[in-house]
């Protein structure tokens, strides 16, 4: 998809409804990222990308966004599942063939696991990102039951 940057207030309604039964840390980390954005950055334009464990089960993931971005926050929570994964980002508009290209990766090894993680200043992309989940954290090898979750970012 491509950016689509609107009212931040917007998107912080998003994050707080995809939370809604989120575990209590993560609300209050994004929270705080809230206030931190308004506060010191201006209260700048993103986007809400929300995930699913079926575009990160893809054979060469999913691409959320196509344009270069700065990646605010990440958040994923793991199925009910106990199998190694590890979700991963790759600054790429379209796969994740590319080792090189990959940026983020988070491990989820407990079945329900909650994982995010913030970037106050963002961390930035220049191409795009590609959502995708494997079984080591710097292998290609596809995992499965890795989890649902949503970024959030911003300009470049």
């Amino acid at each position: 998809m491509a950016l689509a940057l609107e009212d931040g207030n917007l998107v912080w309604q998003k994050v707080k409804i995809a939370l809604t039964n989120a575990h209590p840390a993560a609300q209050l980390a994004f929270a705080g990222l809230k206030t931190w954005l308004a506060q010191q950055k201006g209260n700048p334009q993103l986007e809400f990308y929300a995930f699913s464990e079926v575009q990160c089960d893809d054979a060469d993931g999913t691409g959320r966004v196509d344009a270069a971005h700065k990646i605010y926050g990440v958040y994923v929570k793991k199925e009910n599942e106990g199998t190694d994964n590890y979700f991963k980002i790759f600054d790429n508009a379209t796969v994740d063939t590319t080792t090189t290209d990959q940026r983020i990766a988070i491990p989820l090894f407990l079945a329900n696991q909650t994982a995010f993680e913030i970037y106050p200043d963002g961390f930035p992309m220049a191409v795009g990102a590609t959502v995708t989940q494997h079984t080591t954290s710097e292998g290609s090898t596809d995992g499965s039951n890795g989890g649902d979750g949503f970024l959030i970012v911003g300009a470049a």
